[in-house]
């Protein structure tokens, strides 16, 4: 079993390293770079603005402890054949599951603690920590975190398994009252409350047969949702996109299309209905917009809505070909132009609309009326370029 364990690790490590590399191509790592940049500025120029023992920062920092806690679940690499060709495994199923216990702590471990770097700046800001306090609070979001892989443990038990409402308030109820003690009261007492609890949920739930079922779909569903954020940059295999009728947008569907031109019709179709491309164009779109409204207002914010506005462009441009492969398509009487006129026409309204809306969130929590106005000229010199330059260059690039 422990073979296994190790076999299906390094092909799981395999998958996700050949999807890594489809996602952090060259723009995105540069989009990443000025992204993270960003953040860390507009964190680093907010926190003098801060003032010692303000009311609601310990009440910050409560929830950021116990929303670290969340990050990072339990990898099994279960499968469906598992419960026929494993059933007779009895010790041996439960040597593999530790060891995959042990594999998704330790990552989830690195994880706690990155997140609670981040808090440190803001809870030294804040408050006055000593050296022992600080490493007391790096050791309750560990301690946190070993407690809910162990609930993530008993949440595929044949005894727990059917109480999953029970495991889902533990994982939030758990960090919480541990993080509260931290900083509420102090880091000390913090320690004690996480402490305690760990060791009760050690104790209480000691039956951990598997629950072949839960433990299956558990781990299709962690799989899917890792799918699903591939599926975001490059296509997957193991997620069909699917399409919704959206009543509401079809004000949208009109804005978009021009009559007379088949062509837009159907890509405003595809844009508004396809989950895939309007949900990455939204996401992104109020991504840009929280991002630039917490940037001090400057240079900064107007390099973040220029990059917005150009992912957002990236992001529509698969939609160009996504007929391609419909034979219809081929024998429509209209000239083979008219489709890039079509296609641009709605990459420029699309743009259009997320830049004006990344534009306006740019006035900053700073009312900077000014840098918005400087934003807007520039997210509309660019919405011309992406519709006229850049687009002529990609679809050269499809075409080949």
């Amino acid at each position: 079993m422990n073979k296994l364990f190790s076999k299906r690790r390094g092909q799981h490590f395999m998958l996700l390293l050949r999807y890594w590399r489809l996602v952090f191509n060259d723009h995105f790592v540069i989009a990443l770079f000025f992204l993270f940049g960003a953040l860390a500025y507009g964190y680093s120029q907010w926190l003098p603005t801060l003032g010692p023992h303000e009311w609601w920062t310990r009440l910050v920092l409560v929830g950021w402890f116990t929303v670290i806690a969340q990050v990072g679940r339990l990898a099994t690499l279960l499968k469906k054949p598992d419960p026929v060709f494993l059933l007779p495994q009895v010790e041996g199923i439960h040597r593999y599951l530790n060891q995959a216990t042990w594999y998704s702590l330790i990552l989830a471990e690195v994880m706690t603690v990155v997140g609670a770097f981040i808090a440190l700046p803001f809870a030294l800001t804040t408050e006055k920590l000593s050296s022992m306090e600080i490493f007391t609070v790096f050791l309750v979001a560990i301690i946190n975190k070993a407690d809910w892989m162990h609930l993530a443990r008993k949440a595929i038990s044949q005894r727990w398994g059917n109480q999953q409402w029970r495991t889902r308030l533990e994982y939030w109820v758990n960090p919480l009252l541990a993080a509260a003690a931290m900083w509420l009261i102090n880091p000390y007492v913090g320690l004690v409350v996480a402490v305690i609890l760990y060791l009760a949920v050690l104790v209480y739930y000691r039956d951990l047969a598997v629950n072949w079922r839960i433990a299956v779909k558990t781990e299709q569903d962690r799989m899917y949702s890792v799918y699903r954020f591939f599926n975001l940059f490059t296509d997957v295999p193991s997620v069909q996109g699917n399409t919704k009728r959206r009543k509401w947008a079809d004000w949208l569907v009109n804005w978009l299309t021009k009559d007379g031109q088949p062509w837009s019709y159907l890509y405003a179709r595809a844009f508004v209905r396809s989950t895939e491309v309007s949900g990455i164009v939204s996401r992104l779109t109020l991504l840009g917009m929280v991002i630039v409204f917490l940037l001090p207002a400057g240079w900064l914010s107007t390099v973040i809505v220029v990059l917005f506005i150009y992912l957002i462009a990236t992001q529509l441009m698969p939609l160009y070909d996504q007929y391609e492969a419909n034979v219809f398509t081929h024998i429509y009487p209209i000239p083979p132009r008219q489709q890039q006129v079509d296609f641009k026409q709605l990459l420029a309204k699309v743009t259009a609309l997320e830049a004006v809306l990344i534009a306006l969130a740019s006035i900053s929590w700073q009312i900077n009326v000014g840098q918005m106005l400087i934003n807007f000229v520039i997210a509309a010199i660019e919405v011309v370029l992406l519709s006229r330059f850049y687009f002529n260059v990609r679809v050269k690039k499809l075409m080949k």
